[in-house]
């Protein structure tokens, strides 16, 4: 039975464009050949489990990061009010 790979070809659009990273930038960020991220891309070959969740964390730190500059915003704004 051959394992289903959709996962990652996800993760992969995902980093694309949340991150805003082209497949060039993940491979130097991993240190790998662009080849590599296209056979994931293409399910030709499995991530390996360091770049997958090195991705699925740099998203978390993503959402994190806006969800921090939210909570700052509202902040800002909940200072104001008092202030007038």
């Amino acid at each position: 039975m051959k394992e289903d790979l959709s996962y990652q070809v996800t993760l992969i659009e995902r980093a694309k464009k949340e991150l805003g990273m082209s497949q060039s930038d993940i491979a130097r960020k991993f240190e790998i050949g662009e080849s590599a991220i296209s056979e994931w891309v293409s399910k030709k070959r499995k991530m390996k489990a360091p770049p997958r969740i090195a991705l699925e964390l740099m998203l978390k730190e993503k959402k994190q990061e806006e969800k921090l500059r939210i909570i700052d915003s509202f902040a800002e704004l909940l200072i104001k009010t008092k202030e007038n």
